[in-house]
């Protein structure tokens, strides 16, 4: 399996949540969260924030969580 197969399984078994939030200077962030009562590995309050989808893809195939 590949980094992206590994990332793209993570999203669909709900193991990272995607969102955006807005900056104060008007730019928008896409940040990946843990699902609330995350009991998985890892930090359950563990935050990824990228400035596009781009660098999000980057962080999560990069995050070395094997499923």
């Amino acid at each position: 399996m590949s980094a992206l197969d590994r990332a793209l399984d993570s999203l669909i078994a709900g193991r990272w949540i995607l969102t955006t939030t807005d900056t104060d200077d008007g730019r928008t962030l896409i940040v990946a969260h843990r699902p609330v009562g995350w009991t998985g590995p890892g930090d359950p309050y563990e935050l990824l924030t990228a400035a596009d989808h781009r660098q999000m893809w980057g962080l999560l195939t990069r995050h070395g969580e094997a499923p």
